[in-house]
Parts: C-alpha cells; sequence; structure tokens
C-alpha cells in the first residue's frame, strides 16, 4: 500500500504496467471463499465373500476448502488511456483439512468377519476426500472469488486515477478444478 501512496504523489506521471503489476503483486493471497464439504462413503464387501458374512461401513468425511485468487500471480494487464485492462490469473484452491466424523461411522459385522481396523476405516475415508475433491465445481468457489479479488484490484487500480477492465474471466470445468486444488 505504501507503493500506491508513492505513486500517487507523482502528480500527473502516467503510471506504467510494471509499477501497477507491483503494486497489486505485493497484496497478499486473497482467500475470499471458504465452505465446508461433506460426503458419506459406504464401503461393503464383495458377495463372494458373503459367506462368511458381509461388512458394511458408512463414514462421514468433511473438508475444509477455501478459495481466493493470489494476487502476486498477476502478470496479464495493459493500460490503455484511463482503464486498465485485467486478466485474473487462475484461482487457488486449497483442502485445508480434512475429517472422519468417528462419532457418525455405522459400522455392521456379520458372521465370522473381522471388525474394521483403525487403517481400514482410513482408506476408506480417503475415498471421501477424494470424492469431495472430484467434485469442486458443485461447491461454487470460483466466481466468488473472482467476484472479490476484482473488487480488491479495483480499489487499488481507482486510487491510482484509473478504472479497472476485467477481461476474459475464465470458467472451470469439474477436471480444472481438480487439478488447481491442493491438499494440506
Amino acid at each position: 500500500m505504501v507503493s500506491c501512496l508513492l505513486l500517487l504523489s507523482c502528480g500527473g506521471r502516467r503510471l506504467s504496467e510494471e509499477e501497477l503489476l507491483h503494486s497489486i503483486n505485493t497484496t497478499p493471497m486473497l482467500y475470499t471463499v471458504q465452505c465446508v464439504a461433506q460426503t458419506t462413503v459406504i464401503e461393503r464387501t464383495s458377495q463372494a465373500m458373503g459367506v462368511f458374512g458381509q461388512r458394511t461401513a458408512i463414514i462421514p468425511v468433511e473438508a475444509n476448502i477455501k478459495a481466493g485468487i493470489d494476487l502476486s500471480q498477476l502478470k496479464n494487464i495493459r493500460i490503455s488511456d484511463k482503464k486498465v485492462y485485467i486478466t485474473l490469473p487462475d484461482p487457488v484452491i486449497e483442502i485445508e483439512s480434512t475429517r472422519i466424523l468417528n462419532e457418525q461411522i455405522v459400522t455392521s459385522v456379520k458372521g465370522f468377519r473381522s471388525d474394521f481396523s483403525n487403517d481400514e476405516l482410513a482408506q476408506i475415508a480417503r475415498k471421501g476426500t477424494d470424492a469431495i475433491r472430484n467434485d469442486l465445481g458443485k461447491y461454487n468457489l470460483v466466481v466468488p472469488a473472482q467476484e472479490q479479488a476484482e473488487l480488491v484490484i479495483a480499489a487499488i487500480v481507482s486510487r491510482m486515477g484509473y478504472e479497472a477492465v476485467f477481461e476474459n474471466r475464465p470458467k472451470y470445468e469439474n477436471r480444472e478444478l481438480f487439478n488447481l486444488a491442493t491438499p494440506r
């Protein structure tokens, strides 16, 4: 923000794209959207093992997810007259934490079968984490993150006497979101 004030004090001097980029890039990562996702994994033994009795585990998994735009990755801007044309970088989606809702696990073990071990339950629960990651598109994280980043950037650009124009706001398919997501 200090660089913004220095640039504003330069009077009528034209702002360069590099100076503007530097001002925006010094803004920290903006995590602007957060949600809690939950899924339930149901695991049953195969019918072949049914002779000895069937085992079933129902495991609810919860994940905290946050999304935002890393403004230090902003590279694509163009200044024309008093307008700054900006293309946002890809969003950052972070699966901040996942947890098994242990108090809600339901297991059923019949016949001569052994109970589920903690390792087995954890392995089944990983399928829940994968399911959440595979369905990131249904949580509507990207558009609000882009909108919030645009508001912040527009405020920075406005303080410098320019108008922000956002171009090419990309839309992401679920597979692309999966690739953008980083588990912690």
